[in-house]
């Protein structure tokens, strides 16, 4: 799996209407107001913060490739989708990530699940003391509250979770070098987790595509594993998978913001109150828009404006802010980024 292709994919969905730092700021999670429209607009919430240490140097790299491949091109700061572009992105296969719902945490999960296989295959091997994988206190606190809640004797633990991982990694329906990298990242009485450089030398595919590869497995094992027969059927991974899906998607930040602005009180005073600007009011109620269905837009903007706006929408595919404004200059940037929000690319 390419990061290219990943770039690929986002700039298709995003094609023409927004240059290739929104790519970049999709997948380092960028918390701007912008570029949380543009997650939802565009429908790439799967490819949010799934990378949020992905360097520039990286980055433009794959952008290189892209452009000498002649599969996009940039006129005027936006990125375009040559028809052979578009020919290979329908070719490429559905990557599965969720990087909206976990945002990195799926790093806690792995932890919690290298940890428990450590232990139970020490446990096995009458192994009572041992080095952790992690000397993460929180993860090991976890980890032994789930340990706790077993009932079974050690070996009988050990090959129930054994069992619970094979059908759980069935039920994912990842590919068989995924599953392979997945089982050599772990760690066991007798086995030390493999390296990145090892899986490299193995596989003889770059480290950073190794990578991505097991990024979408941890995501898949992770919704598996939460799924509503999870409790039952896989117990124990459905343990490790608890918390680890965000509860709200609003920034901390917003959140303070939307308690106040659920209470009636303008922006403002909002802003007042929050001693922050009133642009960054503005960039929280476009948030809270986005992830509102039932959002009051209409304490911003009249019906009649909403849908000449939404009709531009449709009729000229156009997605930019500068060009609506130019067309309808008697509204603000603000308005029309709550129309865009709570549109959610449905005219699309």
């Amino acid at each position: 799996m390419k990061l290219s292709s990943i770039i690929l994919k986002i700039a298709e969905k995003m094609d023409g209407q927004r240059s290739l730092n929104a790519s970049l700021h999709v997948l380092r999670g960028k918390r701007s107001g912008q570029t949380l429209q543009d997650v939802d607009y565009f429908s790439v919430k799967p490819y949010f913060s799934i990378l949020p240490k992905l360097s520039e140097s990286t980055f433009t790299e794959a952008i290189t490739s892209l452009q000498r491949s002649e599969l996009i091109n940039e006129t005027e700061g936006l990125v375009t989708v040559t028809e052979k572009g578009r020919q290979l992105a329908k070719e490429l296969r559905e990557y599965h990530f969720d990087g909206w719902q976990y945002r990195g945490r799926e790093e806690i999960f792995f932890l919690r699940l290298v940890l428990l296989v450590q232990t139970l295959s020490q446990l096995r091997n009458s192994q009572n003391s041992f080095y952790p994988i992690t000397n993460d206190r929180k993860i090991q606190q976890f980890v032994k509250k789930v340990l706790r809640s077993l009932q079974d004797t050690r070996q009988n633990s050990a090959r129930s979770f054994a069992e619970e991982l094979i059908l759980a990694v069935e039920m994912t329906g990842i590919s068989d070098l995924q599953a392979s990298l997945l089982t050599h990242r772990l760690t066991g009485a007798e086995a030390t987790g493999w390296t990145w450089e090892q899986l490299e030398e193995c596989t003889r595919e770059d480290a950073d595509s190794l990578q991505l590869e097991f990024l979408e497995a941890i995501h898949r094992l992770i919704t598996v594993s939460e799924c509503e027969k999870a409790e039952e059927t896989l117990p124990i991974l459905n343990q490790l998978a608890g918390g680890i899906r965000i509860e709200s998607p609003l920034t901390d930040s917003t959140a303070i913001t939307k308690r106040l602005f659920d209470q009636g009180l303008p922006m403002e005073e909002i802003a007042l109150i929050r001693r922050l600007k009133v642009n960054t009011i503005e960039d929280h109620i476009t948030e809270i828009a986005t992830n509102d269905d039932n959002f009051p837009i209409l304490r911003f903007v009249d019906q009649a404006d909403i849908e000449a706006v939404q009709q531009e929408i449709k009729k000229n595919d156009v997605k930019r802010l500068r060009v609506l404004k130019e067309k309808f200059p008697h509204l603000s940037y603000f308005q029309l980024r709550l129309i865009l929000s709570t549109t959610k690319g449905e005219l699309v």
